[in-house]
């Protein structure tokens, strides 16, 4: 075999993986699926996030094509909210990396491992605290059960990184008492805030993009059940 064709076949090999639309391995997920995590514990005045009901969703700007961006969801391994509770008003969410899901599962694959190396110890999840949310959230909530554009302050730790990031989301208890929590908004993150912007050149590299840009559009829409009477 002439070595400009050896050249041309492995191109071919190395071009779906990030960019072709049809799905490849649809069991490779559901093996991630499987995995068996530690039972989920509420601590004093906390509400569990109902976790197949929630998810965060990305918008990723590869190649400069902001029309057409590279979307993908991400479901939580843990979450929970105290309104008031004995230990103050707080909110934690364990956002489970392994979930990553672009429905091109050998791109969810290359991400995970090049971009998130979730094969690090610990790296499989974004840990993202409220410390305190804020006084007159929490008296909206109980005064007309709902807020808007309410601004909070949430920790984020990836990738062994801590940044603090700004965020601005909608909530509302529903008739029966559960509670949905939404983003106003996209917000942003970036990948350079977490030292994350060789992996980001790596991941952009293997998958023979001119760039993937280092801001990522994120949504958050969390549903927690009402409180057992």
């Amino acid at each position: 075999m002439s070595v400009s064709r050896f050249v041309v076949l492995a191109l071919l090999a190395v071009l779906p993986a990030c960019r072709n639309s049809a799905k490849a391995n649809p069991g490779d997920d559901a093996a991630v699926a499987k995995v068996v995590h530690p039972p989920r514990v509420a601590r004093p005045g906390e509400t569990l996030a109902d976790i197949e009901k929630s998810k965060v969703s990305l918008a990723i700007i590869k190649d400069r094509d902001e029309a057409n961006p590279v979307t993908a969801t991400m479901m939580l391994r843990d979450g929970a909210v105290a309104i008031d509770g004995p230990n103050g008003s707080t909110a934690r969410l364990s956002i489970d990396v392994m979930t990553f899901d672009t429905t091109i599962p050998i791109r969810n694959e290359r991400v995970k491992k090049f971009f998130f190396e979730t094969s690090g110890i610990g790296w499989d999840t974004i840990e993202l605290v409220i410390p305190k949310i804020p006084d007159e959230v929490v008296k909206s909530l109980k005064d007309t059960r709902a807020v808007t554009k309410a601004k909070v302050t949430a920790d984020v730790k990836l990738h062994g990184k801590s940044k603090q990031l700004e965020l601005t989301v909608d909530a509302g208890y529903r008739p029966d008492g559960s509670l949905w929590v939404k983003s106003s908004g996209p917000f942003q993150a970036k990948a350079s805030d977490f030292g994350l912007t060789d992996n980001l050149q790596r991941l952009s590299s293997i998958c023979m993009h001119d760039s993937i840009d280092d801001g990522v559009k994120v949504d958050v829409a969390l549903e927690f059940p009402a409180a057992a009477k």
